[in-house]
């Protein structure tokens, strides 16, 4: 179960990764371009929250 929450949260963290390496090269939207640059809270927050559930998880697995 945590390791699946653990990888849950990978999951997450690396797609706003991949967005926003992405975006940069012009192959899909930029985040700035579709939240402004108030609105970079919120990718922000979920890459965040996504490696803090990780390591939660993955903590003395």
């Amino acid at each position: 179960m945590r390791a699946s929450v653990g990888i849950l949260g990978l999951a997450l963290a690396g797609f706003c990764m991949a967005w926003l390496l992405l975006g940069w090269v012009g192959w899909v939207p930029a985040m700035v371009d579709l939240f402004g640059v108030e609105g970079m809270r919120t990718p922000a927050a979920l890459t965040v929250g996504g490696l803090l559930l990780a390591a939660i998880a993955f903590w003395d697995c």
